[in-house]
């Protein structure tokens, strides 16, 4: 899992660690905020972080429950969370089972994804920030709720691109008089820098086209890609549930039209709306 490039490692900035270790085994881990008329059922849940205490809910009122663990500080504490972020076997092992609970709420009730490793104190500490927080959290759920998140990534197959530009370039350029040598370098440069940038036109176009079908929609950085791969769009929709077939239908629409033209397009989802709960703050 390339944590890195994905928003599923990432959530709402709405709560902060707040640790003093000095006398402490446990500290209340978060995994999200849920909007529910009541306790969410974690039934068949996902087991959670490795060494945690089984998942539950802690009543924030209102109908917001906050889903936590209790987590020991010998495993997720200040310093061994220092060393783990260092290796990213064990950025995986933590992350994948976060997101799995989170995605497993996600079909209960309107969910909050907290960023990964999100710890408390205690549960009245997590609770006291909440509180503090509860206009923008509400805000934040009125944005989200009925709302699913879809992923787009497309990748041009830059060798082969350049490969057919300059194919390209040397056809139209055969037989040229003169300096025939030079005049097909030229025009093979001008080839590829021009196929790279027709590329990315189409990833935008494609963009406008998907955002336009969406309430909100992000470009996020490009990850790094494959060997060979160049990633052109790295993109996250929010969308109705109800509109979500559609939505479904544009992207294969799109993949048909890009078929066979060095590109390669995935459609990823539906995920809780891991991007758009990370900038809380009003527009």
């Amino acid at each position: 899992m390339d944590c890195a490039g994905s928003a599923r490692c990432g959530g709402a900035g709405l709560v902060r660690p707040d640790l003093d270790e000095d006398g402490m085994t446990n500290a209340t881990y978060l995994y999200c905020l849920v909007r529910s008329a009541r306790a969410p059922s974690l039934r068949g849940a996902p087991a959670g972080l490795p060494g945690a205490a089984p998942t539950r809910t802690i009543d924030a009122g209102g109908g917001l429950w906050l889903v936590a663990a209790d987590a020991p500080l010998d495993r997720y504490g200040e310093k061994p969370i220092e060393r783990g972020l260092q290796d990213l076997a064990w950025v995986s092992s933590v992350a994948v089972p976060h997101e799995a609970v989170v995605e497993h709420l996600a079909k209960i009730g309107t969910v909050v994804p907290m960023k990964l490793l999100t710890l408390f104190r205690s549960d009245e500490r997590a609770l006291e920030h909440v509180a503090r927080q509860r206009k923008r959290i509400d805000r934040l759920l009125e944005r989200i709720e009925g709302r699913e998140e879809w992923g787009i990534r497309v990748l041009l197959d830059e060798v082969a691109a350049l490969r057919r530009a300059r194919e390209e370039a040397q056809t139209v350029s055969a037989g040229a008089p003169g300096a025939a040598f030079l005049l097909r370098k030229k025009k093979e440069h001008d080839a590829a820098r021009e196929a790279i940038e027709h590329a990315r036109d189409r990833a935008d176009e494609l963009f406008e086209l998907l955002a336009a079908k969406a309430d909100d929609a992000r470009r996020r950085p490009p990850p790094p890609g494959e060997v060979g791969k160049r990633v052109l769009l790295d993109a996250a929709f929010l969308l109705p549930r109800r509109k979500a077939r559609a939505f479904q239908a544009a992207v294969r629409a799109s993949a048909k039209k890009l078929s066979g033209r060095d590109y390669q397009l995935t459609l990823s989802g539906p995920w809780p709306a891991y991007t758009f709960v990370a900038d809380t703050e009003p527009k």
